[in-house]
């Protein structure tokens, strides 16, 4: 029999993989995706299986070592992920590690860490007593494992030494008198068992009911109890009605017992969605459904842009084909960019499928997300609605993934300061998963990003098309707004233009909703000395602290959090008169309490939703008729549909015009044609209020007529020109260090290698210079980005120098870090 050698993925700060040899009793046991404690130098570690390999012809195999130990549990990784994790890994240029970390399951992780358990306790390994035994480590090991129970082998080194500790484990393992297992849950997301109470005998129970009834009346209520509400029955419910000493004497009279069952935590549990309506396709829908059902019969790779008008029905077309996917078997998996927007979408979903659903995204417990993983890896459940890391989720059989608003930068995970993640794209992952699972893959949006438009365009992409809303209510009337030209009211510009005040008193007198936009949270952004000009910064950031109103009022900094409590003077000139420039959400709320008397107002913004179920209690209230108002950041802009909301207005639509970003123009465009889609989808027509400093610009114009494909082609003409996306590829390579001058050589010295090794087809190197947020958390940071024709070329160009890279961040103390296709620059 061939000697079988397998590739196995190392824990941080350990990022690489090695070659192991399997042993001949693990070799029907090995796949991708297990785990396995392997031999890294004198320490034992954990690993992920990844896939068979040929060691090269130069290399001894006698020096290979073997796995030592398949771990006795189910793998947290099914090996289509592992899959999928290899992709990653090699697109993004990290090592295959950082994917598997984002694959894994809350609480679970690569760890070399391992923990030592008794088996047996009574014998040392030679079979004689503890007290008998002549090795004294060996008795000192199995003490301090009966005195404390399970320890970790760091712990029992730390008490006993290091010298030949490892060995005598080993022995012992093998011996049978320990278990050595690696730590990959912790204690807040383990499994929850709970005791129940099961008949031991059913099919004879019920004749041995009279002689009991006449013995022990009350034993004889209780089993009737059990009998009558089925077991297993949990035994607190049980113990509450009857008391512990009845339910002794059944289990001592063998008529019941006790067993563990595992319960799951669910986090729709609580969620009460009311009866399932039928569903009604429009003639637009049944269009673009026909494809997507061909598609799944046929089981076959379909990736589409369903591009439709705001209120057209993409949910219904999601729900329709999840329940062609349903009834083959197979799974899905919805991506939605906001929680609150999920909550909205479960429900919709929940009412159709019932327990069918999961759902996963960040405001869960631990406990909560660990059990649904579970319940999704073991097939008990096959669509799962969720936030971007959903798309790693460990369903089986996959036949949909839907992509809703699949423009949302809130796809991109991007945590750049922290060097062991890997930065990725979930909707770009959806394409690579389904392309590998045969699935159907539709991307939804009335706004696509420009990248999916274009390749709908080229036919990369199956086009689909819902340019109607349902029942042909009209989109909403957009009228712009130049603030400019607004009356001056105390020494300032008026919050609200005289046309939005006087539709929303028109609202407010019609008992119909409003829904405002200000994609500021706070109340002012900043705080600026009227004689000398000088702004309150944050110490650890190159920001200005944003002022919130509260007890007592602070200032705040967004990105990390420090604050200080609002001045009463500059501390530069001494300047008593303080201004507050610019608009929050908590100045908006306050300014519509101020001028309409009465108005109910629910603010939704990060100050407002950052506990467990806030985003879906707020949403639900607004819906439940308890607020006029629906005030807040960009997140009441997503998908909401509310039929009563006939008025929108967006404060400021400058925020985010003139980011340092070349895809500023496309967002700022994106978010006023999605917050817009919010007013009029119910029986009277939608307003929407648009307040500006900037009317000419382009982005606003086309979003007030609704024009997607002229701002569209506009904004490509321009990108073709940069070689931007979609016409080029992007790689940002960032440096960061709490000293500037470091920072700065490395960057610089690093781009100097850049440019030695470019290769000669039409690719540059923009930079390096300071990123725009040029001191972030207390680290100075730089950046340059890496620009060409294909991602393929610009892949090869980084991994050639990266390692070079790499080292001259290293000997410097510099940290460094690469993103394949970043969304922003900032």
């Amino acid at each position: 029999m061939n000697q079988r050698f397998v590739e196995v993925a190392l824990p941080p700060p350990l990022p690489r993989e090695l070659t192991y040899a399997v042993p001949a009793e693990y070799a029907d046991d090995v796949y991708p995706g297990t785990v396995v404690l392997v031999p890294v130098q004198k320490r034992l570690v954990t690993g992920f299986i990844i896939d068979d390999t040929t060691p090269p012809a130069s290399l001894d195999l006698k020096k290979i070592r073997n796995i030592k130990q398949i771990i006795d549990a189910e793998s947290p990784l099914t090996p289509e992920i592992v899959n999928l994790c290899r992709w990653m890994a090699r697109y993004y240029v990290a090592p295959i590690g950082a994917a598997l970390a984002a694959a894994l399951p809350p609480g679970v992780k690569l760890s070399t860490q391992r923990r030592v358990q008794l088996t047996r306790v009574d014998k040392d390994v030679h079979g004689k007593s503890i007290g008998e035994s002549k090795d004294k480590l060996k008795v000192r090991i199995l003490e301090q494992l009966q005195t404390n129970g399970t320890l970790k082998v760091t712990t029992l080194q730390r008490r006993l030494g290091r010298i030949g500790l490892e060995k005598v484990l080993q022995q012992m393992k093998r011996s049978g008198s320990i278990d050595i297992l690696p730590v990959l849950e912790d204690a807040e997301v383990s499994v929850r068992l709970e005791q129940h109470l099961r008949i031991t005998d059913p099919n004879n129970i019920a004749e041995k009911l009279p002689a009991l009834t006449q013995r022990a009346p009350r034993q004889a209520s209780c089993l009737r109890y059990i009998l009558k509400h089925g077991t297993p029955l949990k035994k607190t419910v049980v113990d509450r009605g009857f008391g512990y000493g009845i339910i002794r004497g059944l289990v001592s009279r063998g008529l019941i017992e006790t067993v563990e069952e595992e319960r799951i935590r669910d986090p729709l549990a609580h969620l009460d969605v009311g009866p399932n309506h039928p569903l009604h396709p429009t003639d637009d829908q049944k269009t673009v459904l026909v494809p997507i059902i061909e598609a799944l019969n046929e089981r076959v790779f379909f990736p589409a842009l369903l591009q439709g008008v705001t209120g057209s029905g993409k949910t219904l077309v999601y729900i329709q084909s999840a329940e062609r996917a349903l009834e083959q078997g197979r799974s899905t998996i919805v991506l939605v960019p906001e929680i609150a927007l999920a909550w909205q979408m479960v429900r919709r979903f929940k009412a159709h499928f019932r327990d069918k659903v999961a759902v996963l995204h960040s405001q869960l417990s631990k406990g909560e997300r660990y059990d649904t993983w579970r319940q999704l890896r073991r097939g008990k459940q096959r669509l799962v609605i969720g936030a971007r890391s959903a798309i790693l989720a460990p369903v089986t059989d996959l036949g949909l993934i839907v992509v809703d608003e699949e423009h949302d930068t809130s796809y991109n995970q991007d945590d750049r300061e922290n060097t062991h993640a890997i930065a990725y794209s979930a909707r770009d992952l959806a394409l690579v998963r389904g392309r590998l699972s045969k699935a159907v893959v539709l991307l939804g949006s009335a706004t696509p990003s420009l990248e999916s438009f274009w390749n709908a365009q080229t036919g990369k992409y199956q086009s689909l098309s819902l340019p109607r809303r349902v029942d042909d209510r009209p989109l909403p009337k957009i009228e712009i707004v130049d603030m400019r030209k607004e009356p001056f009211q105390r020494r300032e510009r008026t919050l609200f233009s005289l046309k939005l005040r006087k539709k929303i008193q028109d609202r407010l007198e019609k008992k119909e909703r409003i829904i405002l936009l200000q994609n500021r949270r706070g109340f002012a952004p900043v705080i600026q000395c009227s004689d000398c000009g000088e702004s309150v910064q944050c110490l650890r950031c190159h920001v200005c602290l944003t002022l919130h109103r509260g007890q007592p009022n602070q200032l705040l900094c967004h990105y990390c959090g420090y604050s200080q409590p609002e001045p009463e003077s500059c501390s530069q000139c001494g300047n008593v008169n303080i201004r507050k420039v610019g608009i929050g959400t908590q100045q908006v709320e306050n300014a519509l309490l101020e001028q309409f008397p009465g108005i109910r107002v629910i603010r939704m913004d990060v100050d407002t939703t950052g506990w467990k179920g806030a985003h879906d209690e707020l949403v639900e209230r607004f819906r439940a008729g308890e607020a006029d108002v629906l005030l807040g950041t960009q997140m009441v802009a997503k998908g909401l549909d509310f039929p009563e909301v006939t008025l929108v207005g967006v404060i400021s639509a400058d925020t985010g015009l003139h980011m340092p970003d070349f895809r500023a123009a496309e967002r700022s465009f994106q978010l006023l044609t999605q917050v817009a889609g919010r007013s009029g989808r119910g029986d009277h027509p939608g307003e929407v209020v648009v307040q500006t400093r900037l009317p000419e610009e382009l982005a606003l114009q086309a979003a007030a007529r609704q024009n997607f494909t002229s701002f569209a082609e506009q904004e490509l003409a321009e990108r073709r020109e940069s070689g931007f996306p979609p016409f080029g590829r992007l790689i940002m390579v960032r440096w960061w260090s709490q000293e500037q001058g470091k920072v700065e050589i490395v960057a610089q010295q690093a781009t100097n290698l850049l440019m030695q090794s470019r290769p000669q087809m039409n690719t540059t190197v923009l930079g390096p210079a300071p990123a725009p947020l040029a001191l972030l958390r207390g680290q100075h940071r730089w950046q340059a980005l890496l620009v060409g024709p294909s991602a393929g070329s610009l892949r090869e160009w980084a991994v050639k120098a990266i390692g070079q890279m790499r080292q001259i961040a290293t000997a410097s103390g510099v940290n460094m870090t690469l993103i394949v296709d970043p969304q922003n620059t900032m």
